[in-house]
């Protein structure tokens, strides 16, 4: 079995932090004088998304995307609190982190062409992390970011058009048949083990993310970069999924601390409610790989229902421990990972999500293929990435709704067979959720918080600029964002839909 080299970052995730780092340090680089190993900082780079996974993620969009609940009633993310020592994290880590090390990579080894693809590597991992950040902020300092200086913030439709033209260059760059090329080594590179088509095919793919993202935006430029990404080669197989693998005998925080160690969380009743009401055949039967019941009373049988709990609460009732949770002795190794020294993975971009992304460029009659088939295609690949046989697969696919043609009706049915398919990816799916106001989710029961910058009755769009921005650097953010009481949660990125609340029979009016 590979064994993989990992160094993570030992971070105390207590649940109150305060954030006191000066705004300087949020563009310094940490190793701005030492020349290191690109393979130890690329090494690095990949592990960041599950180093702080609770306070950056879970806390968020995992909650936003209604894939888990809380089951603590002093958390206060759930109701659309800004905590700054949870979420402000991931400010701090990206910009002095991953950003200052790959900056000083392209410093160090950036003349030398013996560097060229590993350099393109590293470039298409930065931008997809860049497209995590301002998908959670919406404008942030991007141009010159990263270098030491404090620098002017972008829009967002000006970080996905560069974002774009970075990923289209690095692809092109990569050369698998120069054999002078710098190598990492299979167990550094913790994604694809040094598969340069597997990255090509991971950055086209990427290019197809960002441009469906935009569709509501802008259509022209949405369906010309699909098309091209699409043509230039996106990912053929679940073999081709990005996937972070977890240190067995390391630190490492994720959901397996969360739903077990710390019982903070337990999967959301949104959730399973959807798992039993797509298919005529009824419990979608992925659901017995992902969820189970931790507590001693509950006994698995063939006539389990797993129900999950309600999103949102104040004070959470006595009872949400007894709540479906993540199974963890399956057989899925999307959660438990290959039995050796990778103790789990976390998904980052799945095969069905790109036959998804496909499903949707020809629903919109962007690209060619049947939609029908290819977004029955994207549930078939998430059925074989989880390990289902394939009568159960083809019974529940059999009792899907056909779609067809470019309406609502069509793209609620895409979007959350897509979004079940993406569990449990938070925070691609709240960012699908805000793009498209699919699938059906609910606001917090007991309602958005008096604290929340969000106004009663309407979902969190973006999160917050983090207190240090506001306190030392405010003169460089948005003018109409620039306080703290500006600065709401409510406010829609560039590339989400109009007419958000506007709805009949659970059915938008403004994606085509």
């Amino acid at each position: 079995m590979k064994k993989y080299i990992i160094f993570i970052k030992v971070l105390l995730l207590t649940i109150v932090v305060g954030c006191t780092e000066d705004f300087e340090e949020i563009n310094t680089p940490s190793n701005a004088v030492t020349e290191v190993d690109p393979s130890w900082v690329f090494n690095q780079m990949l592990q960041k998304p599950v180093t702080n996974y609770q306070r950056n993620i879970n806390l968020y969009p995992d909650f936003y995307a209604q894939y888990w609940s809380n089951t603590v009633s002093s958390f206060e993310s759930p109701r659309y609190e800004y905590v700054d020592g949870w979420i402000g994290n991931q400010w701090n880590e990206f910009y002095t982190g991953s950003l200052a090390d790959y900056n000083a990579q392209l410093d160090f080894y950036g003349d030398d062409p013996t560097y060229t693809n590993a350099l393109a590597q590293m470039e298409i991992w930065i931008c997809a992390e860049w497209q995590r950040m301002t998908d959670t902020y919406g404008d942030i300092p991007y141009y010159g970011a990263g270098v030491g200086e404090t620098v002017p913030y972008n829009t967002q439709e000006e970080i996905y058009y560069d974002l774009i033209d970075r990923l289209t260059t690095a692809v092109n760059t990569i050369n698998e048949d120069d054999t002078t090329q710098y190598v990492f080594p299979d167990n550094y590179d913790l994604i694809f083990s040094g598969d340069l088509s597997k990255w090509k095919r991971f950055g086209n793919s990427m290019r197809l993310r960002l441009a469906m993202r935009m569709s509501n935006v802008d259509a022209v430029k949405a369906q010309t970069e699909a098309v091209a990404a699409i043509t230039a080669g996106v990912m053929t197989s679940n073999d081709d999924g990005a996937h972070i693998p977890l240190w067995a005998s390391g630190w490492y925080d994720y959901l397996h601390q969360m739903a077990y160690n710390w019982d903070n969380i337990r999967i959301s009743k949104t959730f399973t409610d959807h798992l039993y009401n797509q298919s005529s055949i009824g419990e979608d039967p992925r659901a017995s790989f992902w969820l189970t019941y931790k507590e001693d009373n509950y006994t698995l049988d063939d006539e389990t229902v797993f129900t999950g709990v309600e999103n949102g609460y104040d004070l959470v009732p006595d009872n949400a421990l007894a709540g479906a949770t993540i199974n963890l002795d399956g057989d899925y190794v999307g959660f438990v990972g290959d039995g050796g020294d990778t103790a789990y993975y976390m998904p980052y971009m799945f095969y069905s999500e790109v036959v998804f992304l496909t499903a949707e460029a020809a629903l919109r009659g962007w690209a060619s293929g049947d939609a029908n088939s290819l977004y029955l295609e994207g549930v078939q690949a998430s059925m074989d990435y989880v390990g289902v046989d394939a009568t159960s697969a083809a019974d529940y696919i059999s009792g899907l709704p056909t779609i067809s043609g470019a309406s609502e009706e069509s793209l609620k049915q895409l979007i959350t067979q897509k979004w079940i398919a993406n569990f449990p990816n938070g925070s691609e799916s709240w960012a699908d959720f805000r793009r498209t106001d699919y699938p059906d989710i609910t606001l917090p029961i007991d309602g958005v918080s008096s604290s929340a910058s969000v106004a009663s009755g309407t979902w969190v769009k973006r999160i917050r600029y983090p207190d240090n921005q506001h306190d030392l650097n405010s003169e460089s953010m948005p003018s109409s964002q620039n306080t703290v009481s500006t600065d709401r949660m409510d406010i829609k990125l560039w590339w989400d839909t109009a007419n958000t609340n506007t709805k009949a029979n659970g059915l938008m009016n403004s994606n085509f």
